[in-house]
């Protein structure tokens, strides 16, 4: 999956959200790590570990 792209995605309004599960977070966190628009970007954490990251108003 192209984490990079959803988050620009998320970050230019062009989707609402991401849903990470615990599976797929070693994946999503090395591109989350070096995403410059961070601060645009929030994660609500959810139930069993999975997180839905959306767009910081």
């Amino acid at each position: 999956m192209d984490y990079e792209q959803l988050l620009i995605d998320l970050r230019d309004g062009k989707i609402d959200q991401i849903a990470i599960t615990p599976e797929t977070f070693p994946a999503f966190q090395k591109i989350w790590r070096d995403f410059p628009s961070q601060n645009r970007i929030r994660g609500v954490a959810g139930k069993q570990g999975n997180i839905k990251y959306i767009r910081a108003n």
